[in-house]
Order: structure tokens, then C-alpha cells, then sequence
């Protein structure tokens, strides 16, 4: 009977629950459409857009890294731009979340979708497909001890708006990360820099001259005692 129990609950676990459906977005709040066989993540301070390419899906899974409430404004658009009917919930499997996107037909076309942001961006790529990362405008992560790209992308560019691009053609299994940073940051840095040095010197020449002239005045006291 245990091993009964034990198995029916391994088969809810793994079938997982379902939550109440997700509203969906508005498309043009998206960069669509996307590139084929290309998963684009337009990065940002507050927020981070996905942008995926789906070919011949009835449903697609898409795992939700922090909490529910931070996957927002799903869409979906064919390949001519036009909205796609689709359904999208929560789905929870062996305690992970998914956001799931079920059609009604196979669909070939883009989703997109909205999730936390932040200056620190993590990427598994899964499959053998192109990965773009698109900074915001006047932002960098080239910058020595402020940023980095890990692995070094096949190609970094920038768009038509003058944001960089960064490019991985199909690195499948490998960890993407990228840390990203003002343009200005570095200049702030050194003015700041400077000012905290022209304080430093300002307190230190005030000390100097204070015990100087302390030893001036030591002096003339032991000169006046011993005379």
C-alpha cells in the first residue's frame, strides 16, 4: 500500500499542478519580430524582455528562475506579426515553475515575455540555437573590473540605436554571463577618485601643519625654560 502511495504521489509530482491562466501582453511593447532560431534577452536595470523563436509547437515550457509574480506580459506573434491564440499558465514539476504556452494550433512564429532585470545576467542555453544579449542604451560591459562576458561571444556589435550586441552562435550547455555598466561610470569613478585624493591631501596637509607648528611652539618653551 505504501509503495502504491509513494508511486501515486511520484506520478502527481512529475505530472505537476497547473495555476490559473497568466494575462497576456501587448506585442508592441516587444522588439518583434524576433530571428529565426534565435532567443534574444533585451536587458534592462528594472526588467529583462524574451524574445524566442518557436517552430511547429502546440506547447512550450519556459522555466521561471525566481518567483511567479515576476513573469509578466506573455505574447505570441506569427511570423507575419499578427497575434496568435495562446494560453499561458504556471506550471509547477518536481517543485520548479514553468511558464507553459499552449496553442491552439502548431505555431510557428515569436513568444515573448518579461522577467526581473538586474546588471548581473545568467543564460544556460539549452539547444543548439543563436543567443543575442542586447544591452540598454549607453551601457558597456567592457570595461576592466566593472564588467565582463563570459564565454567571449562570436560576435559583438552594435544595432541600429547605437546598444551593444553580444552574439553566441549555438553554445549549447554553456553558462552565459554578463555584468554590464554605465558608459560614464568609469569617468564618475576617477572624478570621484580624485576628489576623495584632493581631501585626503587637504586633511593630511592640515595635520602636517597643526603638528608643525605644535613642534614650533613645543621649541620655544623648552628654549624659554632652559634659559
Amino acid at each position: 500500500m505504501k509503495l502504491i502511495i509513494a508511486l501515486v504521489m511520484f506520478s502527481v509530482l512529475a505530472a505537476g499542478c497547473i495555476s490559473p491562466d497568466i494575462k497576456t501582453g501587448d506585442p508592441s511593447q516587444y522588439e518583434l519580430p524576433g530571428l529565426e532560431n534565435t532567443t534574444i534577452f533585451y536587458l534592462n536595470v528594472s526588467s529583462t524582455q524574451v524574445i524566442e523563436n518557436i517552430i511547429n509547437q502546440t506547447s512550450v515550457d519556459y522555466r521561471i528562475e525566481d518567483s511567479i509574480q515576476t513573469f509578466r506580459h506573455p505574447v505570441a506573434v506569427d511570423y507575419q506579426g499578427n497575434n496568435a491564440s495562446v494560453n499561458v499558465t504556471i506550471k509547477t514539476i518536481m517543485g520548479r515553475n514553468y511558464a507553459h504556452f499552449n496553442f491552439s494550433t502548431n505555431f510557428s512564429g515569436f513568444v515573448a515575455y518579461t522577467r526581473p532585470g538586474g546588471q548581473d545576467f545568467t543564460y544556460v542555453s539549452a539547444g543548439n540555437r543563436t543567443i543575442r544579449v542586447v544591452l540598454p542604451e549607453n551601457f558597456t560591459s567592457g570595461t576592466m573590473f566593472l564588467g565582463y562576458i563570459q564565454p567571449n561571444p562570436d560576435n559583438n556589435t552594435r544595432d541600429s540605436s547605437g546598444r551593444e550586441v553580444l552574439v553566441w552562435d549555438n553554445p549549447a550547455g554553456q553558462k552565459i554571463r554578463v555584468r554590464y555598466h554605465h558608459r560614464d561610470t568609469p569617468v564618475l569613478l576617477i572624478y570621484m577618485s580624485g576628489f576623495l585624493l584632493f581631501c585626503a591631501l587637504i586633511v593630511w596637509g592640515y595635520y602636517y601643519f597643526s603638528i608643525s607648528a605644535l613642534k614650533k611652539k613645543r621649541k620655544k618653551l623648552e628654549n624659554i625654560i632652559r634659559k
